[in-house]
């Protein structure tokens, strides 16, 4: 069974990584089609994701999630509830390049926690090819058109954005082997929604009701947004940490593409090559292995 060696391992888990950031990057395109308030519409479309999940543990055969997993999922449905209210604010408080920059520094945090707490030993070309994608995200954003004036509240609440992506990955590497992936994310997105209900009534007066073509809108956003989710955390279980932050880098190189095809954004020659540097390197960092140094018996790894 090829998922069950090292490297068929790692190649199911990179796979799902790469098939979760092609759904996610329908994102932003997504967004820009409807005109429900934003923060509201990220609520609903939390709300229905739900019984998405649900249909996956129904047709899967595992369990819904009970009180138990609910308290164990705390702390990663509130990491992912701010995740989904920073991507919002942020945005509307500096430029679009700004905040995807900062974003994009994610693998330097999730590099540093692999190692500390899950003990990961990335091989030494992975830095190098990942410092290339890198430079090619900084190339895309800042010769695209995207427009935004930068603030440095804007600037530090991107930081916060990236620090809550982080949390969210961290958190559900651990969890979601203990509960299952499919429990795990469902659990999360509900601990989330509640979490977001009084953001949004807080920052928009109210909950905005989607209308008409909103609501295939919505459907689609949780339906593409929150199978990208699940693949992540079922890759967590199959690959590295590691691995999964920099695979990550590609959403900002797939949102424009999808941008491009779907709303008309124009995508500028120089911006083109950003895009295949970063292409390029990640097709590279998916086939370089990371090693997992074995816990010592009587040991538990750092953080446990």
């Amino acid at each position: 069974m090829v998922g069950g060696t090292r490297f068929g391992r790692r190649v199911v888990g990179n796979g799902a990584v790469v098939l979760s950031i092609g759904l996610m990057s329908f994102g932003p395109s997504i967004l820009k089609s409807t005109d429900v308030a934003e923060l509201a519409f990220m609520f609903w479309r939390l709300l229905l994701a739900i019984p998405l999940y649900v249909l996956i543990i129904r047709a899967t055969g595992t369990r819904l999630p009970g009180w138990a997993d609910l308290r164990r999922s705390v702390r990663g449905g509130l990491a992912f509830g701010a995740h989904i209210v920073l991507l919002i604010v942020t945005f509307r408080r500096t430029s679009a390049a700004n905040a995807a920059i900062v974003f994009a520094l994610q693998p330097v945090v999730l590099l540093v926690a692999g190692a500390r707490l899950f003990r990961e030993r990335p091989h030494r070309s992975v830095y190098g090819w990942g410092a290339v994608a890198f430079a090619g995200v900084v190339v895309t954003v800042t010769t695209s058109d995207a427009s935004g004036v930068a603030t440095l509240q804007g600037d530090l609440l991107a930081v916060l954005l990236m620090l809550s992506y982080a949390a969210f990955m961290v958190v559900s590497k651990r969890v979601q082997a203990e509960i299952g992936p499919s429990t795990y994310q469902l659990a999360v997105t509900i601990v989330a929604a509640a979490m977001v209900l009084p953001v949004v009534v807080a920052f928009e007066g109210g909950v905005d009701l989607p209308s008409g073509t909103d609501w295939w809108l919505v459907a689609a956003m949780a339906t593409l947004g929150g199978s990208g989710y699940l693949l992540i955390t079922v890759a967590h279980g199959f690959t590295s940490l590691t691995m999964v932050s920099l695979i990550s880098l590609g959403f900002s190189v797939v949102a424009p593409l999808y941008a491009w095809w779907l709303v008309g954004e124009a995508i500028g020659g120089v911006q083109a090559v950003g895009i295949a540097v970063v292409l390029a390197a990640l097709g590279i960092v998916v086939t370089r292995p990371v090693d997992v140094v074995p816990v010592e018996p009587g040991r538990e790894p750092a953080g446990r």
